[in-house]
């Protein structure tokens, strides 16, 4: 079993050897010879500076720069299922983490050429242009402190899904298709609830950096998932007259609705929640969505709450959510997006320090395998304390 818990940002946790752990997470693999390379591969990923290439991961972990070749084998053609490793993680974070929920991060890969799997040229808000680049999804299991990633996604469109020919290159599996960046989220959270055993927690989404969340009533249409969701201040909403009004007002904008000066009333935000830029003001109102209908003919359409967070006075863009929380108390929502920015620090340290952005193979399984492994170094790292042993080819 995956102990010590975790007990703040960085932990006394307790000694644990890295070959434990990794017949903990990786035991499920069906071959002595892969439980032995996810070992020299999780310490490579964990002791290598700079970019994590197959033949540096080698040479760090076992001395030997030739066992490259074994490593890009073990990750990018051995046929081993990430699920149940996965799973391992995230049973793990949900018994060391206090009152975590569901949130993710999101990573742009920019890349050369269009052999990697699920490359395409592609507009990315983040970046204010269209680069050629590789999508990724991540799920965390998030506390105040800390976030443990458990699942990913790659973004493919449908140039990817509809061409047969690039489909059997890659080894993109028949159950794999086309999907909005959103629609990955959900099923990594429903399929997460069910693995690692932590309950049906509110999912927390921020997509915007892969410009998916154009069509947000559809992604608060799934189920009983309770729901906060980063939306574009140009989604169309209709302010409630009332709380529990079944009469929406006129469609706006939310920038145009909580721009306004007197529609909420401002709150401040406690010190605790605020991001080192100066004082925050939150903004909330009652609203519909234009186009999501009435579950029952003849009743109120779905409430929701809508939320701006900025820096009063500033020249940044406040940030625009959107709820679909039974819990309305604004400390809880605050709460939920500070697990948002620890998330995404920890899509930055995984960038610079664990290789996220570091695959350079071409396949579907080869990619999901590299990040599983990150996924576990990283949880290593986290959960339990440095370690000097090195394991040998």
């Amino acid at each position: 079993m995956l102990t010590p818990c975790i007990a703040g940002p960085l932990p006394d946790r307790g000694g644990r050897p890295l070959a434990e752990f990794t017949q903990d997470v990786f035991g499920s693999l069906p071959r002595a010879d892969q439980r032995r390379w996810a070992g020299v591969y999780l310490s490579g990923l964990l002791n290598t500076p700079g970019r994590k290439t197959m033949k540096r991961i080698a040479l760090q972990a076992s001395g030997v720069a030739a066992a490259g070749q074994a490593l890009q084998q073990f990750i990018t053609s051995s046929p081993w299922d990430w699920r149940e490793p996965r799973a391992a993680l995230a049973r793990a974070a949900a018994r060391c983490l206090p009152d975590h929920v569901w949130v993710t991060g999101t990573f742009v890969s920019e890349k050369r050429g269009g052999r990697s799997v699920g490359v395409h040229r592609r507009f990315v808000p983040e970046l204010g242009a269209t680069v050629n680049c590789q999508v990724g999804v991540g799920l965390f299991l998030a506390s105040e402190e800390e976030a443990i990633p458990v699942d990913w996604s790659l973004v493919l469109d449908g140039g990817w899904c509809d061409d047969a020919t690039l489909r059997r290159r890659a080894r993109i599996p028949d159950t794999v298709g086309a999907a909005s960046a959103w629609e990955r989220a959900v099923g990594m959270a429903d399929a997460a609830d069910a693995l690692s055993g932590a309950g049906r927690a509110p999912l927390v989404a921020d997509l915007t950096s892969t410009g998916d969340l154009a069509d947000v009533t559809a992604a608060t249409a799934y189920g009983n998932r309770e729901i906060l969701a980063r939306v574009r201040p140009d989604q169309p909403v209709a302010p409630a007259r009332r709380v529990g009004s079944p009469v929406p007002g006129a469609v706006s904008t939310a920038e145009q609705l909580l721009g306004r000066g007197g529609t909420v009333r401002p709150r401040g935000v406690p010190a605790r929640y605020a991001d080192g830029g100066g004082p925050l003001r939150l903004r909330s109102a009652p609203v519909h969505l234009p186009g999501v209908r009435q579950a029952v003919p003849g009743t109120a359409p779905p409430l929701y709450r809508l939320f701006s967070l900025g820096h009063p006075g500033g020249a940044d863009v406040p940030e625009y959510w959107l709820s679909t929380l039974r819990r309305r108390d604004t400390g809880y929502v605050l709460s939920l997006l500070r697990r948002v920015r620890v998330v995404r620090s920890t899509v930055r340290v995984l960038g610079e320090g664990f290789g996220l952005t570091d695959f350079e193979g071409r396949s579907f399984p080869g990619w999901h395998h590299h990040m599983t492994m990150v996924s576990a170094a990283y949880t290593y790292s986290r959960l339990f304390p440095p370690v000097t042993d090195r394991l040998s080819a």
